[in-house]
């Protein structure tokens, strides 16, 4: 049984003197917005840069793609990397379409080995931050403050409407 209080909050005359109930916060019909793919995104980042990443891949990745055995550490680490988000793709395939996850996927994937190379970020703190021997804390904050940023992106990216082919 509704109370009388209850049913007065939600019939009582809205702006314009209409009565009748508050309407629902707008939201996408299917659930995937930009925010909720971007959660699972960052699950997925934080699973895939910090708890599954080998010491060796850590410690061999920055020498970059110009190095083979960095070259060979960074596409181990991105392909582990990027397989932590086959749950969320699975998402977005199914909502968007394959098309758009597999384009999700590149969003993710190529970006990270870009930064990871490891030139960008020193770059970075070499301009930008004016830091030519950085903190180890700085550059990983740096790192992860790109990934966090190409994440953006590319959830919404994944949950836009549009027309996929």
């Amino acid at each position: 049984m509704v109370s009388s209080s209850a049913w007065g909050r939600r019939n009582r005359p809205r702006r314009g003197g209409r009565p009748g109930r508050r309407r629902a916060a707008r939201s996408e019909p299917d659930g995937l917005t930009w925010s909720s793919l971007l959660a699972a995104f960052l699950v997925c980042h934080l699973s895939g840069d910090l708890i599954l990443q080998t010491e060796w891949q850590a410690l061999t990745k920055v020498r970059g793609l110009g190095d083979p055995e960095g070259r060979r550490a960074l596409m181990a680490h991105a392909s582990t990397y990027t397989a932590v988000y086959a749950p969320a793709l699975v998402w977005v395939a199914g909502r968007r379409g394959v098309t758009r996850a597999v384009g999700t996927a590149a969003l993710i994937a190529v970006p990270h080995v870009l930064i990871d190379d490891g030139r960008f970020v020193r770059g970075w703190l070499r301009t930008v931050k004016h830091s030519s021997d950085p903190a180890p804390s700085l550059r990983l904050m740096v790192d992860q403050s790109f990934h966090v940023v190409c994440l953006l992106g590319a959830a919404a990216a994944a949950a836009a409407r549009g027309h996929d082919g």
